[in-house]
């Protein structure tokens, strides 16, 4: 019996790393962000005006590859999220929310041959919030109005730690990735004001294997 076990556990650590592969890539994208309220009242009142607001998303992956259908990945990312809304004719504004991410996924490849393969993953992430800022256009007047976040301000207490969940699917053909991600936050931008943001985001862009 112990010489069975033994056998079947050698048996699954040769499968699971005799076809190991490594990745290292760089990532370019755009988020598509359509953060929320928590207070439900405030929420409802943005909705009709709530648009996506696009950010960039970029950084570093590592993928390892167990076998030709599991992998892992994990990456360090800059992305900026927030929320933008749009009341014409009257004015355009932004929340912009500047983070370092770091994202871990689980993997699975449906399709996988020597220069290509498509997977589906899921994962979660946790983010430190940066830096950030506020910007409002008057149709009217023309007047730009900019406002750098001040996360020592008395009056409004930060949540400058976030994390959440996400779910997508890649393709990939030779050196190039090509991803689109949903990204869901948990944490709300503060735990005791009624203005904080949650954010939603779709992400797609490329990444580029630089070595493997």
């Amino acid at each position: 019996m112990t010489k069975y076990l033994t056998f079947t556990i050698s048996m699954l650590f040769v499968s699971c790393f005799s076809f190991s592969q490594t990745f290292f890539k760089i990532k370019a994208g755009m988020n598509l962000s359509k953060s929320v309220y928590l207070n439900k009242t405030n929420d409802n009142l943005v909705k009709p005006i709530r648009k996506l607001k696009p950010g960039i998303i970029t950084g570093f992956v590592f993928q390892q590859f167990f076998n030709k259908i599991l992998s892992v990945q994990a990456e360090i990312l800059y992305s900026q999220k927030g929320l933008k809304t749009e009341q014409i004719p009257f004015a355009t504004t932004y929340n912009t929310m500047n983070y370092i991410e770091i994202p871990i996924s689980g993997q699975y490849s449906i399709m996988k041959t020597k220069h290509s393969y498509f997977n589906i993953y899921i994962g979660a992430y946790s983010a430190f919030w940066t830096d950030g800022k506020y910007k409002r256009k008057d149709y009217y007047t023309g007047e730009i109005t900019s406002v750098k976040v001040d996360f020592h301000n008395p009056d409004y207490t930060y949540s400058r730690i976030d994390a959440g969940i996400f779910t997508g699917i890649i393709y990939n053909i030779n050196n190039l990735d090509f991803f689109l991600r949903y990204t869901r936050s948990m944490t709300g931008s503060s735990e005791l004001n009624a203005d904080a943001l949650t954010n939603r985001i779709f992400s797609f862009g490329i990444n580029y294997i630089i070595l493997k």
